[in-house]
């Protein structure tokens, strides 16, 4: 049972997520980087081994209210970790899923407050990342962090809410959809990472798990790589719209702790084989889903996660948006609220149209 710890309003902020995963992982050039940064981070470490390690400053929260809407901030404890989450709103309850790497604040830039008119709206910093501790010795799968995930909203009293999943989090919306298909009202995948990627190398991971290496390892390599890679990833991971400089400073200073990197790198290795077995069972999905993809995603292929899906799940419903990339959530967080409304929609239609400005190219299924 979740024990509240405290609450307070939540300043609007600004963060990235980087959803399923960085293109350092997929580059041409990955074996060469990774051969670098290992370098860097053995150095580095041996470097430190005499130097204490800084104590890790406690996280600070403004209190200030939405423009329109309340949106409080919590945290509680389950299994011994604790998890902050937001919510504002009454009614059906959506909750919100955010990538790999990223926060709660992937979802405050337009998304929370189209949704909390008619809906109660939560957003979770998963294990590990923002402000949300992670149980040392646990399996980061996918199921696991999903267990988890339900076992908090039980504890809040929501038993069907309606899963919003950021590439990982899609992946994590899936599990629990597959795990527990009775108390899953319905399911938006925002650039779903669905299928399992080509099997990244484990040269760094050697790093991560070795206490004294990896944790100093950590904490000084990320000096002196982190902010050039993060910047040409979310360069990637934005295009084709522009980096906003808001977005770059916030992000390196949320999400490049050790804790958060450490989090980020043992997620990532163990999702490709929680997918190998999730996506064996996607037929068996028979909540409405609808599938919101970017035709320009540079980070997660379309055609090899959404329109796949798409095939798989076949009830579900497919948008393509058109000059769209990854960060669906903060490029076009209108669509998240279309999508959801859609889903009430009587009609058995397999096709989603997208009701904006932009004319977007719909995927009808054969």
């Amino acid at each position: 049972m979740p024990v509240p710890d405290k609450f307070m309003t939540l300043k609007n902020s600004v963060a990235f997520s980087l959803g399923r995963s960085n293109n350092f992982f997929r580059s041409k050039s990955f074996y060469s980087r990774t051969t670098i940064i290992a370098f860097i981070l053995v150095c580095s470490s041996l470097a430190a081994l005499c130097i204490t390690q800084p104590k890790h400053v406690s996280d600070t929260v403004s209190n200030e209210k939405s423009k329109k809407h309340e949106v409080t901030q919590h945290f509680l404890t389950i299994e011994s970790i604790r998890l902050r989450y937001i919510e504002a709103g009454k009614g059906q309850a959506v909750v919100m899923i955010h990538g790999n790497a990223g926060g709660i604040e992937d979802f405050e830039f337009g998304v929370f407050d189209s949704l909390c008119i008619d809906y109660r709206v939560m957003a979770f910093d998963r294990p590990g990342h923002g402000a949300s501790g992670r149980a040392k010795g646990k399996s980061a799968t996918v199921e696991y962090q999903a267990q988890l995930l339900h076992d908090t909203l039980a504890g809040l009293g929501i038993t069907s809410p309606v899963l919003v999943g950021h590439s990982w989090g899609g992946a994590l919306a899936l599990a629990y959809a597959l795990k527990y298909p009775s108390e899953t009202s319905g399911l938006i995948l925002l650039a779903p990472a669905a299928y399992p990627d080509t099997e990244t190398n484990g040269l760094l991971r050697s790093f991560v798990k070795t206490p004294v290496i990896g944790d100093l390892g950590l904490f000084f390599g990320k000096a002196l790589v982190g902010h050039t890679m993060l910047k040409h990833d979310l360069e990637q991971a934005f295009y084709p719209q522009q980096v906003p400089d808001d977005y770059f400073k916030i992000a390196a200073s949320s999400w490049l702790g050790t804790k958060q990197l450490r989090a980020y790198l043992e997620d990532e290795w163990a999702l490709n084989s929680s997918l190998k077995k999730m996506s064996k069972r996607y037929s068996e999905i028979r909540v409405p889903v609808v599938i919101v993809t970017g035709d320009d995603d540079q980070i997660v292929s379309p055609r090899e996660n959404a329109y796949r899906l798409k095939t798989d799940i076949t009830q579900s419903k497919l948008v393509e948006l058109k000059d769209t990339g990854h960060e669906i959530p903060l490029t076009r967080p209108e669509c998240v609220r279309e999508a959801l409304l859609s889903i009430d929609m009587p009609e058995s239609d397999t096709v989603a149209r997208e009701n904006s400005r932009t004319q977007e190219s719909v995927v009808a299924s054969n």
